[in-house]
C-alpha cells in the first residue's frame, strides 16, 4: 500500500479499513488463502473463493480471486498466481476465474487484460466503481 501511495497510484489507499485483518484470517482458516515463496521468501499471496460478492452470481462454476498481494521488486508474479489459480480451478471443475478492480485503475485493468481477463461489465457500490473481469479456465 505504501508503494502505491508513493507512486501516486490510487488503489488500496483505504484497503485495511475496507478489508480488516480478520478477513485475511478467515480466508486462511478456511484454507482459501494461498502464498507463493521463491527461495523460501514469501513474495505473493491471494485468496480463491466461491463467493461472488459484487458479481451476484451463485450459479456459474467460477472461482473468484481476491486479496492479490505481491512483494515489490519481484517480476512475473501475476503469471505465477494466475497459473496456480487455473490449476486449482481445473482440479475443482470450475470453468472461469473472475476478479475485480477499480474501474479507474487503468494500469491494473491493462495488466488483467494482458493476462486474458476479459471485461464483462462495470459495477458500482457505495465506495467505488469497479471492473468485473473473467477468464475461461481452458484458454
Amino acid at each position: 500500500m505504501e508503494w502505491f501511495k508513493d507512486n501516486e497510484i490510487k488503489q488500496w489507499s483505504k484497503y485495511l479499513q475496507n478489508h480488516p485483518k480478520e478477513e485475511f484470517l478467515e480466508a486462511i482458516e478456511n484454507k482459501n488463502f494461498y502464498i507463493i515463496k521463491v527461495n523460501n521468501e514469501l513474495v505473493a499471496g491471494f485468496e480463491i473463493s466461491t463467493n461472488s460478492k459484487d458479481w451476484n452470481d451463485d450459479t456459474t462454476p467460477a472461482y473468484y480471486i481476491y486479496k492479490v498481494v505481491t512483494k515489490v521488486g519481484h517480476k512475473d508474479l501475476g503469471q505465477i498466481i494466475f497459473d496456480k489459480c487455473k490449476e486449482l480451478a481445473k482440479r475443482d471443475g470450475k470453468k472461469y476465474l473472475r476478479l475485480d478492480c477499480l474501474k479507474s485503475n487503468e494500469k491494473l485493468n491493462k495488466i488483467y487484460e494482458e493476462h486474458n481477463f476479459k471485461l464483462v461489465r462495470y459495477g458500482k457500490n457505495d465506495k467505488y466503481s469497479y471492473s468485473l473481469r473473467e477468464m475461461k479456465v481452458d484458454e
